[in-house]
Protein backbone atom coordinates (compact mmCIF):
# COMPACT_ATOMS: atom_id res chain seq x y z
CA UNK A 1 0.00 0.00 0.00
CA UNK A 2 1.49 3.51 -0.95
CA UNK A 3 0.88 6.72 1.26
CA UNK A 4 -2.77 7.34 0.16
CA UNK A 5 -5.44 7.94 2.75
CA UNK A 6 -7.66 5.94 0.31
CA UNK A 7 -6.69 3.67 -2.30
CA UNK A 8 -8.49 2.86 -5.37
CA UNK A 9 -8.21 0.17 -7.95
CA UNK A 10 -10.32 -1.95 -10.72
CA UNK A 11 -10.37 -4.98 -12.32
CA UNK A 12 -12.66 -7.26 -14.07
CA UNK A 13 -15.62 -4.64 -12.91
CA UNK A 14 -15.01 -4.66 -9.49
CA UNK A 15 -13.66 -1.63 -7.66
CA UNK A 16 -11.86 -2.31 -4.52
CA UNK A 17 -11.85 1.21 -1.82
CA UNK A 18 -9.27 0.97 0.71
CA UNK A 19 -9.07 2.76 3.73
CA UNK A 20 -5.22 3.30 4.06
CA UNK A 21 -4.38 5.29 7.65
CA UNK A 22 -3.66 1.88 10.04
CA UNK A 23 -1.92 4.53 12.71
CA UNK A 24 -4.95 6.48 12.83
CA UNK A 25 -6.85 2.65 12.81
CA UNK A 26 -8.69 4.47 9.73
CA UNK A 27 -10.42 7.13 11.68
CA UNK A 28 -12.53 9.20 9.94
CA UNK A 29 -9.89 12.22 9.13
CA UNK A 30 -10.78 15.10 6.67
CA UNK A 31 -8.36 13.87 4.06
CA UNK A 32 -9.89 9.78 4.29
CA UNK A 33 -13.44 11.22 3.88
CA UNK A 34 -13.06 13.16 0.83
CA UNK A 35 -10.95 10.05 -0.81
CA UNK A 36 -13.93 8.06 0.26
CA UNK A 37 -16.61 10.34 -1.13
CA UNK A 38 -13.68 11.41 -4.66
CA UNK A 39 -13.58 7.08 -5.00
CA UNK A 40 -17.46 5.93 -4.13
CA UNK A 41 -18.12 9.05 -7.15
CA UNK A 42 -15.89 7.83 -9.75
CA UNK A 43 -17.37 4.19 -9.07
CA UNK A 44 -20.90 5.28 -9.31
CA UNK A 45 -20.40 7.10 -12.20
CA UNK A 46 -18.08 4.16 -14.26
CA UNK A 47 -20.12 2.36 -16.14
CA UNK A 48 -17.67 -0.66 -16.27
CA UNK A 49 -18.35 -1.62 -12.61
CA UNK A 50 -20.75 -3.68 -11.51
CA UNK A 51 -19.45 -4.18 -7.76
CA UNK A 52 -17.40 -2.39 -5.00
CA UNK A 53 -15.54 -3.32 -1.71
CA UNK A 54 -14.79 -1.22 1.20
CA UNK A 55 -12.20 -2.84 3.70
CA UNK A 56 -9.24 -1.09 5.74
CA UNK A 57 -5.63 -1.81 6.28
CA UNK A 58 -3.95 -3.09 9.77
CA UNK A 59 -5.94 -3.96 12.74
CA UNK A 60 -8.83 -1.79 11.72
CA UNK A 61 -12.30 -1.55 9.51
CA UNK A 62 -12.46 2.09 10.73
CA UNK A 63 -12.18 3.49 14.57
CA UNK A 64 -15.14 5.82 13.69
CA UNK A 65 -15.10 9.55 14.31
CA UNK A 66 -11.53 11.64 14.95
CA UNK A 67 -11.57 12.28 18.28
CA UNK A 68 -8.87 15.11 18.27
CA UNK A 69 -11.73 17.07 16.24
CA UNK A 70 -14.68 16.46 18.06
CA UNK A 71 -12.49 16.79 21.35
CA UNK A 72 -11.64 20.30 20.92
CA UNK A 73 -15.76 21.10 21.26
CA UNK A 74 -17.91 22.85 18.77
CA UNK A 75 -20.14 26.11 19.67
CA UNK A 76 -23.36 26.83 18.93
CA UNK A 77 -24.27 25.28 15.01
CA UNK A 78 -20.80 24.08 14.87
CA UNK A 79 -21.62 20.50 15.56
CA UNK A 80 -24.84 20.26 13.58
CA UNK A 81 -22.31 21.54 10.52
CA UNK A 82 -20.09 18.91 11.78
CA UNK A 83 -22.07 16.05 11.18
CA UNK A 84 -23.96 17.39 7.67
CA UNK A 85 -20.39 17.19 5.92
CA UNK A 86 -20.47 13.21 6.44
CA UNK A 87 -24.50 13.01 5.29
CA UNK A 88 -22.72 13.07 1.28
CA UNK A 89 -20.85 9.75 1.98
CA UNK A 90 -23.57 8.08 3.94
CA UNK A 91 -25.73 8.93 0.94
CA UNK A 92 -23.10 7.83 -1.59
CA UNK A 93 -22.74 4.64 0.20
CA UNK A 94 -26.12 3.50 1.09
CA UNK A 95 -27.63 4.63 -2.51
CA UNK A 96 -24.69 3.48 -4.68
CA UNK A 97 -26.35 2.43 -7.56
CA UNK A 98 -24.26 -0.89 -7.54
CA UNK A 99 -24.08 -3.74 -4.62
CA UNK A 100 -21.15 -2.29 -2.41
CA UNK A 101 -19.58 -5.46 0.12
CA UNK A 102 -17.76 -4.11 3.36
CA UNK A 103 -15.18 -6.62 3.80
CA UNK A 104 -15.03 -6.05 7.67
CA UNK A 105 -11.24 -7.17 8.44
CA UNK A 106 -10.93 -5.75 12.24
CA UNK A 107 -12.56 -3.39 14.71
CA UNK A 108 -15.74 -1.45 12.77
CA UNK A 109 -16.51 1.15 16.08
CA UNK A 110 -18.27 4.34 16.50
CA UNK A 111 -18.80 5.81 13.26
CA UNK A 112 -16.76 2.62 11.10
CA UNK A 113 -19.64 0.84 12.71
CA UNK A 114 -22.17 2.66 10.96
CA UNK A 115 -19.97 2.84 7.69
CA UNK A 116 -20.10 -0.60 7.31
CA UNK A 117 -24.23 -0.85 8.02
CA UNK A 118 -24.39 1.28 4.65
CA UNK A 119 -22.93 -1.99 2.88
CA UNK A 120 -25.14 -4.19 1.12
CA UNK A 121 -23.63 -7.44 2.32
CA UNK A 122 -20.87 -7.57 4.96
CA UNK A 123 -18.37 -10.04 5.33
CA UNK A 124 -16.44 -10.11 8.46
CA UNK A 125 -12.85 -11.51 9.63
CA UNK A 126 -12.89 -13.63 12.48
CA UNK A 127 -10.65 -10.97 14.00
CA UNK A 128 -13.83 -8.24 12.92
CA UNK A 129 -15.61 -6.26 16.33
CA UNK A 130 -18.25 -4.29 16.69
CA UNK A 131 -18.81 -1.37 18.77
CA UNK A 132 -21.87 1.13 18.68
CA UNK A 133 -18.87 3.23 21.21
CA UNK A 134 -20.65 6.87 21.23
CA UNK A 135 -22.51 6.28 24.34
CA UNK A 136 -19.08 6.31 26.12
CA UNK A 137 -18.11 9.55 24.83
CA UNK A 138 -21.68 11.04 25.24
CA UNK A 139 -23.15 11.79 22.32
CA UNK A 140 -25.11 9.63 19.88
CA UNK A 141 -24.74 7.25 17.03
CA UNK A 142 -24.48 9.16 13.54
CA UNK A 143 -23.76 8.34 9.98
CA UNK A 144 -27.09 6.92 9.60
CA UNK A 145 -26.61 4.38 12.33
CA UNK A 146 -30.24 4.76 14.08
CA UNK A 147 -31.52 3.94 11.18
CA UNK A 148 -29.99 1.20 9.83
CA UNK A 149 -28.96 -1.00 13.18
CA UNK A 150 -32.36 -1.46 14.38
CA UNK A 151 -33.79 -2.50 10.48
CA UNK A 152 -30.50 -5.41 10.73
CA UNK A 153 -31.12 -6.37 14.31
CA UNK A 154 -35.01 -5.44 15.74
CA UNK A 155 -35.55 -2.38 17.52
CA UNK A 156 -34.75 -3.89 21.33
CA UNK A 157 -31.33 -5.56 20.16
CA UNK A 158 -30.09 -1.64 18.91
CA UNK A 159 -31.38 -0.33 21.66
CA UNK A 160 -29.17 -2.99 23.86
CA UNK A 161 -26.12 -1.97 21.64
CA UNK A 162 -26.53 1.50 21.59
CA UNK A 163 -27.06 1.74 24.75
CA UNK A 164 -24.00 0.04 26.55
CA UNK A 165 -21.71 0.45 23.69
CA UNK A 166 -20.84 -2.82 23.88
CA UNK A 167 -18.35 -4.23 22.02
CA UNK A 168 -19.50 -7.73 19.58
CA UNK A 169 -17.73 -10.09 17.82
CA UNK A 170 -17.78 -11.51 14.51
CA UNK A 171 -19.43 -14.82 15.95
CA UNK A 172 -22.46 -12.52 17.83
CA UNK A 173 -22.48 -10.77 14.97
CA UNK A 174 -24.07 -13.24 12.32
CA UNK A 175 -25.70 -14.46 14.59
CA UNK A 176 -27.70 -11.71 15.32
CA UNK A 177 -27.82 -10.35 12.07
CA UNK A 178 -25.35 -7.82 11.32
CA UNK A 179 -23.21 -9.80 8.87
CA UNK A 180 -23.71 -12.09 6.71
CA UNK A 181 -20.92 -14.42 6.48
CA UNK A 182 -17.47 -14.78 8.68
CA UNK A 183 -14.37 -15.86 7.39
CA UNK A 184 -11.04 -16.70 8.35
CA UNK A 185 -8.61 -13.63 8.29
CA UNK A 186 -6.36 -14.89 5.67
CA UNK A 187 -9.41 -15.99 3.27
CA UNK A 188 -11.52 -12.64 3.88
CA UNK A 189 -9.57 -11.31 0.66
CA UNK A 190 -9.97 -13.74 -1.62
CA UNK A 191 -13.75 -14.63 -0.56
CA UNK A 192 -14.87 -11.04 -0.91
CA UNK A 193 -13.11 -11.04 -4.48
CA UNK A 194 -14.82 -13.98 -5.85
CA UNK A 195 -18.36 -12.93 -4.64
CA UNK A 196 -17.95 -9.38 -6.12
CA UNK A 197 -16.62 -11.03 -9.13
CA UNK A 198 -19.79 -13.17 -9.35
CA UNK A 199 -22.22 -9.59 -8.28
CA UNK A 200 -20.43 -7.68 -11.26
CA UNK A 201 -21.11 -10.68 -13.86
CA UNK A 202 -24.41 -10.73 -12.57
CA UNK A 203 -27.58 -8.49 -14.27
CA UNK A 204 -26.83 -4.69 -13.25
CA UNK A 205 -29.44 -3.46 -14.11
CA UNK A 206 -31.55 -5.46 -12.43
CA UNK A 207 -29.45 -5.65 -9.37
CA UNK A 208 -29.42 -1.65 -9.11
CA UNK A 209 -33.45 -1.58 -9.15
CA UNK A 210 -33.08 -4.03 -6.59
CA UNK A 211 -31.35 -2.64 -4.40
CA UNK A 212 -33.32 0.71 -4.94
CA UNK A 213 -36.72 -0.49 -4.31
CA UNK A 214 -35.22 -2.51 -1.18
CA UNK A 215 -34.14 0.51 0.60
CA UNK A 216 -37.22 2.53 0.05
CA UNK A 217 -39.29 -0.72 0.81
CA UNK A 218 -39.97 -0.21 4.52
CA UNK A 219 -40.88 3.11 4.32
CA UNK A 220 -43.83 2.15 1.69
CA UNK A 221 -47.31 0.63 1.58
CA UNK A 222 -47.40 -2.44 -0.02
CA UNK A 223 -49.40 -0.76 -2.84
CA UNK A 224 -46.64 2.18 -2.85
CA UNK A 225 -44.38 -0.70 -3.32
CA UNK A 226 -45.79 -2.70 -5.84
CA UNK A 227 -45.99 0.57 -7.99
CA UNK A 228 -42.20 0.60 -7.75
CA UNK A 229 -42.11 -2.87 -8.55
CA UNK A 230 -43.63 -2.51 -11.93
CA UNK A 231 -42.00 0.46 -12.64
CA UNK A 232 -38.45 -0.51 -12.21
CA UNK A 233 -39.68 -4.13 -13.61
CA UNK A 234 -41.17 -2.75 -17.12
CA UNK A 235 -37.81 -1.51 -17.12
CA UNK A 236 -35.87 -4.13 -16.90
CA UNK A 237 -38.26 -6.06 -19.71
CA UNK A 238 -36.49 -4.08 -21.44
CA UNK A 239 -33.21 -4.76 -20.93
CA UNK A 240 -30.68 -6.94 -23.53
CA UNK A 241 -29.84 -8.61 -20.43
CA UNK A 242 -33.20 -9.96 -19.65
CA UNK A 243 -33.93 -10.74 -23.33
CA UNK A 244 -30.63 -12.78 -23.40
CA UNK A 245 -31.40 -14.29 -20.37
CA UNK A 246 -34.68 -15.47 -21.81
CA UNK A 247 -33.10 -17.33 -25.08
CA UNK A 248 -30.15 -18.62 -22.41
CA UNK A 249 -32.91 -20.08 -20.34
CA UNK A 250 -34.53 -22.18 -23.04
CA UNK A 251 -31.39 -23.04 -24.86
CA UNK A 252 -30.09 -24.19 -21.15
CA UNK A 253 -27.13 -22.10 -21.23
CA UNK A 254 -25.45 -19.85 -19.24
CA UNK A 255 -26.68 -16.21 -20.06
CA UNK A 256 -23.85 -13.46 -20.09
CA UNK A 257 -24.98 -10.49 -18.92
CA UNK A 258 -23.42 -7.34 -20.54
CA UNK A 259 -25.74 -4.58 -18.43
CA UNK A 260 -27.10 -2.76 -21.40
Amino acid sequence: MNGELVIYTKENGVVKIVMNSPKTMNALVEGLVDGLISSLTKAKQDQEVGAVILTGTGKAFCAGGDLKTIGEGFVTSGGYDYIKNFHKLVKLLYNLPKPLIAAVNGHAAGAGFCIALLADIILASENAKFAMSFAKVAVIPDLGGLYTLPRLVGLQKAKELVFTGRTVDAVEAEKIGIVNRVIAADALNDETNKLAAELAAGPRIAHKFSKAVMNTSLGLTMDQLLEQEALSQEICFQTEDHKNAVKSFFKKETPVFKGK
